[in-house]
């Protein structure tokens, strides 16, 4: 039986080295790897009606070289000669590039230094890769890597940017009109707040491009908690651009480029495509329509994150520590400090009370209520600690301030793999980062126990979806201006006397649990939805009642699978 580790075209080399090598090293440089069917894949677009005989290949993240094995796969079939130029800023890796290159007589110049960082200005017809994948707070000189990348696209992008967008943008600055391009990686660019800048620089580019989103249920990369999407970029000199959205259940959909390309996909020209939208939304699955008898959430007021402390194990305390340091209870704050810590669709104080009982963390530290002998000591316990070094608390004035925040009546948890979760809260507490609050306007305040029945049914989770964050294995995420942008329905289109009546489904729902209460509020609300939008149908010249909602407003998108 061969021995399969001698067959260059395959991707053990990437298997072993996942297995063997930390998942904490890995995870420092941002080292996912592709699996080889999905690198043959986006060989193949490389080559897509292409008959040049010559081609300049850019790989500027190698790794392992499971691109290069793949492209080289297709030059044979096409009789292309290739030139190769490689980065990898792995030294062992690199190493192990330039024996894979030897055997396989790569024509191949291969650099051990940070492609972000370098200074070339050459060209390529092919660029292909899987860029390192890590949040813009560890990029080593980024500051460095932001200003050069910004001045070569001449264009001003957000410091938050994550580093493979970097690797995007610098590698469509270096391809040659006609080239290709295809790159894997995290779609959360397409629907983040740093994203737009990048969607708005693809936008002004001479591109036609391709994305492939990989459905939210499956991970590509194993050790890697992100969702997938391949982008397909060709540079063009002309006007005719078009952007294609297409989804895959996984990766077993990718058979021959020509024919996947043809399957079922939406089209959009670039005028067509709003920076400011979740570009999931244009993947199919996510059709969108109509949005009469919707008014945005932030109409009725915002969620906002939970306190950030800096260091939770210092400002939050458990009854046993408070009694340890015998800090005044003047200097504390109940406070939830975990989602799991809130398990029922209502937190009373008798929850409160278990956890205090069961020595949870439930009380916040706020050393500027008392300066007592006793806060001071905290205080200076926590110094001795360096509490007053880490990252926020050093950017405070003083180092033990709280950030500043209401008790709100609606929590709503950050991740979660069911669905958001919506908590009512009757108590005291204070919320930190495991929960967005939510603060009601003037006008919300009247519809708060209404928002909070409308917030679990599925009418309303239909909305929310359309901004969720999504990741890998089926976990989602919120920001609070992800729900703050959503639709809601219009509560002034609902009768007073149904309103009293949905109050009194709220209290029913939160305090007997009553799934019905919460079944017969989801009746009401898509009645009231449904009564709309037949209004607007038959008097389309009629401008949405809410004030603050004209024509144009009342013309924008909600969910089909909402009517």
């Amino acid at each position: 039986m061969p021995n399969k580790a001698s067959n260059p075209y395959d991707d053990i080399l990437e298997r072993e080295y996942s297995v063997t090598t930390d998942i904490k090293y890995k995870r420092s440089l941002g080292q996912f790897f592709t699996p080889y069917k999905i690198s043959s894949f986006m060989a193949e677009w490389l080559f897509l009606n292409k008959e040049s005989s010559d081609m300049n290949v850019l790989d500027p993240a190698a790794g392992f070289g499971v691109f290069e094995r793949s492209v080289s796969e297709q030059a044979k079939l096409k009789g292309t000669n290739l030139k190769f130029d490689l980065w990898e800023l792995d030294k062992n890796i690199f190493n192990k590039l330039r024996t894979l290159s030897a055997k396989l007589k790569l024509n191949a110049t291969i650099c051990n230094k940070d492609y972000l960082l370098s200074d070339s200005k050459e060209n390529y017809d092919c660029i292909i890769a899987n860029p390192p994948y890590f949040k813009h707070h560890f990029i080593k000189n980024k500051v460095g890597i932001f200003r050069k990348i910004c001045a070569l696209a001449n264009y001003e992008f957000s410091m938050q940017t994550n580093i493979y967008c970097w690797f995007l943008i610098k590698a469509i600055c270096s391809l040659n009109t006609g080239g290709r391009l295809a790159f894997i990686i995290p779609s959360e660019f397409l629907n983040s707040n740093y994203g737009e800048k990048v969607k708005s620089f693809l936008l002004h580019q001479p591109l036609n491009v391709t994305f492939i989103n990989i459905d939210f249920q499956s991970n590509v990369f194993s050790s890697a908690t992100t969702t997938s999407v391949i982008a397909l970029i060709e540079k063009r000199d002309d006007s005719d651009r078009v952007f294609r959205f297409y989804t895959i259940k996984d990766i077993s959909s990718l058979g021959n480029l020509s024919s996947f390309l043809n399957s079922k996909h939406i089209s959009i020209k670039p005028d067509l495509l709003n920076v400011n939208e979740k570009w999931k939304n244009y993947f199919l699955g996510h059709e969108i329509k109509d949005a009469t008898g919707l008014i945005r959430f932030s109409e009725y007021g915002r969620f906002s994150r939970g306190i950030a402390t800096g260091s939770n194990k210092y400002f939050t305390l458990s009854k046993s520590e408070i009694e340890k340091h015998s800090i005044p209870n003047d200097t504390l704050l109940p406070c939830i400090t975990k989602s799991s810590h809130a398990k029922e669709i209502c937190f009373t104080c008798e929850c409160f009370n278990d956890l205090v009982n069961n020595n949870k963390r439930a009380f916040l530290f706020d050393g500027e209520k008392l300066r007592g002998e006793k806060t001071l000591s905290y205080i200076e316990y926590g110094e001795h600690l360096g509490i007053n070094e880490k990252y926020l608390t050093r950017n405070r004035k003083p180092w033990y301030a709280l950030e500043k925040r209401g008790i709100s009546k609606i929590w709503v948890s950050v991740f979660g793999r069911k669905g958001l979760k919506f908590i009512w809260n009757m108590t005291n507490c204070v919320n930190l980062t495991c929960f967005h609050a939510f603060y009601p306007s003037e006008y919300g305040r009247r519809y708060e126990d209404i928002i909070f029945i409308y917030l679990n049914t599925e009418f309303a989770k239909e909305l929310l979806n359309r901004e969720k964050r999504e990741y890998g294995n089926g976990l989602s995420k919120f920001e609070p201006n992800d729900i703050n942008k959503s639709y809601i329905l219009n509560f002034d289109h609902i009768p007073e006397n149904t309103l009293l009546h949905l109050a009194h489904l709220q209290k029913e729902y939160i305090e007997k649990k009553q799934i019905e209460s919460l079944s017969e509020a989801e009746r009401i609300f898509r009645a009231v939805f449904q009564s709309a939008q037949e209004i607007h149908q038959n008097q389309p010249s009629l401008s949405h009642p809410q004030k603050s909602h004209n024509a144009k407003a009342s013309r924008q998108l909600a969910l089909s699978c909402c009517q």
